[in-house]
């Protein structure tokens, strides 16, 4: 932000939205990513920290977490820990190295690093985004981050939006998280989610998600498919995690090839859903 001249705090989301639709004004959060990628075309920024936004809280059924709540406290919750096997504080741990987690929010991992093992696992327990324009709308976690360009600015309009919370329902029990990397401390380079209900040994709401193997992270509908109303036996879970690499198209880099994170997408969903069963 070289050429950066205000700072505004405002108090009040009405106030928020219309400072940001003021010429090359963006919203700070955490602000590792704005901050390090020394941008001349910022003049002013919003911060967002006196929103109220930053929160963990169970409430109807389901957990609600604050749009400025930070990876630390993600991933210290007990709350978070308790549910799913822990997915999300495990998701929020593995993000970021620990200096960068007491900064980075949960709404900032999900807009710049859409395909982020924290994407994957809100995105197997059915998170849900809610985003505040001039309406507020809530929509499926798997929109927002296919969408997510759309929904917080749209160009015809020059309205600013702001994801204002990350809703999680509590229908699924167990979860597993699989990852591969190049060291424990590393970022995954494939990583995979898989959850569901186990009622009477048969799996129920099944869910799988997959991240390093697109733009976004994507659910893997064959597989799901595949397990749904079905005990998990060996035989089962190896014909579904075959169907995991289906449709993906990976971008290779030097952390992994085209071939090797497609590979991955089957060998990580195979162990998530053997862990299911334990």
């Amino acid at each position: 932000m070289l050429n950066l001249r205000e700072i505004h705090k405002p108090t009040s989301l009405a106030e928020a939205l219309k400072l940001l639709q003021q010429p090359d004004t963006v919203a700070l959060a955490g602000g590792t990513e704005l901050i390090a990628g020394q941008r001349r075309d910022v003049r002013a920024v919003v911060d967002l920290s006196a929103l109220g936004l930053s929160y963990i809280r169970e409430s109807s059924g389901a957990i609600a977490i604050g749009a400025t709540t930070t990876l630390t406290e993600l991933a210290e919750s007990p709350i978070l820990r308790a549910v799913a096997n822990g997915v999300i504080a495990q998701a929020a741990h593995r993000s970021a190295a620990s200096v960068l987690r007491n900064q980075e929010t949960v709404t900032g991992t999900l807009i710049v690093e859409p395909d982020s093992i924290l994407a994957v696992a809100l995105l197997a327990l059915d998170a849900q985004a809610t985003v505040v324009r001039t309406d507020t709308r809530t929509v499926a976690l798997a929109d927002f981050l296919s969408m997510r360009e759309h929904l917080l600015m749209t160009k015809v309009t020059s309205v600013m939006a702001l994801l204002t919370e990350i809703t999680v329902p509590m229908t699924n029990p167990r979860a597993s998280l699989q990852t591969v990397a190049r060291t424990p401390s590393d970022k995954p380079i494939v990583s995979v989610c898989a959850a569901a209900r186990i009622e009477q040994g048969v799996a129920r709401n099944v869910r799988i998600a997959l991240g390093g193997v697109g733009e976004t992270a994507v659910r893997a509908a064959d597989t799901e498919k595949q397990l749904e109303g079905k005990p998990l036996s060996d035989s089962v879970i190896e014909s579904a995690a075959q169907l995991a690499a289906n449709g993906l198209s990976p971008r290779g880099d030097f952390r992994g090839s085209v071939e090797y994170r497609k590979e991955m997408a089957v060998v990580l969903t195979r162990r998530a859903a053997k862990e299911l069963t334990t």
